[in-house]
Order: structure tokens, then sequence, then C-alpha cells
């Protein structure tokens, strides 16, 4: 989600929604469906950040420490494999800086079919209700 008066910058997350309770950083198609999900969370109580990581080479990792700071929790989601994509980067980020719990919201190496796109994300676990449960599996195991 990028607004048309806001700044662009390679390597630079950009802050969607403040939240306290669970950090959900999303890429690509991923940020609407994690925007849905906030809401969700919020009619449930829960405060979700929500951060787009529009790059995740260079990855903001100041953006991802300051979020996960607050929250003590993360979630990653994207439409793409678990290996190799944002999620293991965000907890590379964490392993090395502030280890909390992270829960990944990605493709469990499986290869991809073709079809009604909404029906595949569903279908591989990519739906706004998959984000919803690992934020609630997130924050349940930070204790």
């Amino acid at each position: 989600m990028f607004m048309a008066d806001q700044p662009f910058e390679i390597g630079k997350a950009i802050s969607l929604i403040e939240g306290t309770d669970v950090s959900i950083f999303a890429t690509g198609h991923m940020v609407w469906r994690a925007i849905e999900a906030e809401a969700i969370l919020a009619e449930e109580g829960i405060s979700a950040e929500i951060i787009n990581i529009h790059t995740i080479k260079p990855l903001d990792e100041q953006a991802i420490l300051k979020s996960i700071s607050k929250t003590r929790c993360a979630v990653s989601a994207e439409e793409h494999q678990i290996a190799g994509g944002l999620g293991e980067s965000i907890a590379n980020t964490i392993v090395r800086n502030d280890l909390v719990p992270q829960e990944f919201v990605a493709v469990n190496d499986q290869f991809g079919e073709s079809g009604k796109p909404a029906d595949l994300l569903d279908k591989y676990g990519l739906g706004v209700n998959d984000i919803v449960a690992k934020a609630k599996k997130a924050i349940k195991r930070k204790g």
C-alpha cells in the first residue's frame, strides 16, 4: 500500500497501522490482507501493527526491531515460499538482535498451481484468517 504523497525509498519500510500487541510484516499482495486481518483483530481487542516491507533487500532491520521492541512478537506475511523469503529475512534479524516469537504466513514448500488468485491464496494458507490465526499464535507464544 502506497499513498501518492508518501515518499518511496528503497530499503525503508512503511508503517501503515500502529499497534502494541503484534507486529505484522507484509509484502506485495499480502499487505492488503494484513490490513484486513488487523480489522478483525481490532474487533477482538488485539492491537496489530502493520508494516509494509515493500523491498526485502535491503531489509529495513531498524523498522523491524523498532516494531518488535514494542509488540514482542511478529508475523511475516508473503506470497512466497517460507524458505528464502521475507519471513526468513525477518527471522534472521530477530535471532541476531532481539529474540521474540515469530509466525510465518507463506507457502510451505509446495509447487504452485493455476487458478483464481484469491482461491489459491486461501488454499496455500495465505488468507486473511490465516494471518489472524498466526497473530493470535504469536501473541500466545510470547507468554
